[in-house]
């Protein structure tokens, strides 16, 4: 009876491969990847020509090769400080608010809080407000003549800046980093909600029974639990943090000097203000190159961690 269904069974498994490798079925991925190639692959293709060019968008294309992109990383200090400011913003954008998100969700979950509903809708609240006008109501919060947050130092004794918290090369992008956590910890705090309901109960039951505490139980339970959403949450907030925009926009410009400058904001001066379309088209190909190298990277660390 065995010998009878071994054959069987590789027939099945024959014909099931076959049929996960007809070349028929691709036929159904033709419009998806159509719509794919027009939208994304195609212009991806002519940043990357255009990069390659001297163009003010008007006078015709002159091909200069590589030019834009050794030029960007030797003659251009503004460039060499996005990065860096980027980069901090990154390292600082995939920590902060998915630590924030995972201790406020877990208070939220197994703390047992009243009013869950409130603090959650309350958390969540600054994702419904455009950034751009959250941009503003910060600016003014930070104004140095009649802004609130200078009118509580004075109360407690404590000395503003006298530049003021925007003006102030040393601290602007820490005044901006914190606009961009207020904005973002509360949608990392409800994605990290919705996925604490998954985690099975009876792992947290059999924690308390071996008498573990809150603390515990968060390290060996939730955050396991939780592996798989907090890469996913990692990467948005990566991408998140390369591109943003207009917080900077809205309130300092890049300013005092270059000291706010990020990738972004150097990409739209240099196309849209100078007219160099080619050093903008070089400037967002090296930022999507960074975008995919760090997201790669946190996907192999979670890949090779299980």
């Amino acid at each position: 009876m065995k010998q009878a269904a071994i054959p069987r069974q590789v027939r099945t498994f024959k014909r099931r491969s076959a049929e996960k490798t007809n070349p028929l079925a691709y036929l159904f991925l033709l419009p998806a990847f159509g719509m794919m190639a027009f939208f994304m692959i195609w212009p991806a293709l002519q940043t990357f020509y255009i990069s390659t060019t001297s163009w003010d968008g008007i006078s015709p294309k002159k091909f200069v090769g590589l030019q834009n992109y050794i030029h960007l990383f030797t003659d251009e200090p503004m460039f060499l400080q996005a990065i860096k400011n980027t980069l901090l913003w990154v390292v600082g954008g995939a920590t902060i608010p998915v630590c924030l998100g995972l201790v406020f969700a877990n208070l939220l979950v197994r703390g047992k809080i009243r009013f869950t509903k409130w603090f959650q809708m309350g958390f969540f609240f600054p994702q419904i407000i455009s950034s751009v006008i959250a941009a503003v109501i910060w600016k003014w919060i930070y104004d140095p003549s009649f802004g609130p947050l200078s009118a509580i130092l004075d109360q407690i004794g404590i000395g503003r800046p006298v530049a003021g918290w925007l003006g102030n090369p040393d601290l602007v992008m820490y005044a901006l980093f914190v606009v961009f956590v207020w904005g973002s910890f509360g949608y990392t705090t409800m994605l990290f909600t919705a996925a604490l309901q998954s985690v099975d109960s009876q792992l947290y039951d059999a924690a308390n029974i071996d008498g573990c505490g809150p603390w515990k139980q968060f390290r060996h339970v939730t955050i396991p639990g939780l592996k798989q959403t907090i890469t996913t949450v990692v990467i948005l907030m990566t991408i998140g943090s390369f591109s943003v925009f207009d917080i900077v926009m809205a309130t300092t410009k890049g300013g005092p000097g270059y000291s706010s400058y990020v990738i972004s904001y150097y990409v739209y001066t240099q196309g849209f203000i100078f007219n160099r379309l080619g050093f903008a088209a070089a400037a967002s190909i090296v930022l999507t190159l960074f975008i995919l190298i760090v997201s790669r990277t946190i996907i192999w660390i979670r890949e090779r961690d299980q």
